[in-house]
């Protein structure tokens, strides 16, 4: 019976996340979101679903202390993450559900959410809590994957990882993609009672290091189990069909995600 193969990247799924698919991926959505939310000096914030933090730290970096910052997360992995980056930076960190938030009323000037609002049990519910506990002119900004046929290195890889990994795996990254129709974005923002939200397709690049990391990025996250004969096979089939992405720098390939901006 063939050995079980190793992937090149270890720790767990939150380790992992941070290691590979923030600096690739994560850095640049977190950027994008942080413009857009224009902070001043005393801004409040709320990061719901801040995940390892990346925009929570960024937030950090841009508002005074006279300002409060928390990131929120139902994982506590990921919050310990996040805080152990800069153990001394001037954030709250909580954990709980984001469909039932623990903050009164109109706590925050901005209320934020990267790549979260797919995973929440209550889409509707979670986007009314974060609306609830924004202040009268403050700003809701979430953001969520567009559809995969537009971001191609993600629907390769969910092809591949279906064939050689099986079904489970594929779907696996598949689901990070559930959202990405624009009309079903407005659907809720509507079914949450926003009339004036704004929902648009926003693009950015990716960029990973290697085929290699991108692929064994992965099936590191996923804590996946295969031979190594299916992994160099896997490993094989997603570099070749990736091939137009790579130059000297690594692996760079185009992603799309769909921004809703809300005012209150």
């Amino acid at each position: 019976m063939s050995e079980s193969a190793k992937w090149k990247v270890t720790g767990t799924g939150p380790e992992v996340y941070e290691q590979v698919f923030v600096p690739a991926v994560m850095q640049t959505w977190a950027n994008q979101l942080v413009n857009l939310a224009k902070t001043s000096r005393g801004t409040r914030i709320l990061d719901v679903a801040c995940g390892s933090g990346v925009v929570t730290h960024l937030f950090a970096g841009r508002v005074s202390k006279t300002g409060q910052i928390v990131g929120y997360d139902i994982n506590p992995d990921m919050i310990a993450i996040a805080q152990g980056k800069q153990p001394d930076a001037a954030i709250e960190w909580r954990q709980g559900n984001a469909i039932e938030l623990p903050f009164q009323d109109g706590s925050f000037d901005i209320v934020t959410c990267q790549h979260g609002l797919m995973f929440f049990e209550d889409r509707v519910k979670g986007l009314q809590e974060m609306y609830r506990v924004l202040a009268l002119g403050g700003k809701l900004l979430v953001l969520v994957w567009g559809p995969i046929e537009d971001n191609s290195g993600f629907l390769i890889a969910a092809e591949g990882f279906g064939r050689y990994a099986g079904i489970e795996a594929g779907n696996s990254i598949r689901g990070m993609f559930v959202l990405g129709d624009i009309r079903q974005m407005r659907s809720l923002a509507e079914a949450a009672g926003f009339r004036d939200a704004v929902v648009k397709t926003v693009s950015a690049q990716a960029h990973f290091p290697s085929v290699e990391d991108f692929v064994h990025g992965f099936g590191a996250l996923m804590q996946l189990s295969i031979t190594e004969a299916a992994q160099l096979e896997l490993l094989t089939q997603i570099t070749t069909t990736l091939q137009s992405y790579m130059n000297h720098q690594g692996l760079t390939f185009p992603i799309e995600a769909i921004l809703m901006q809300v005012r209150k």
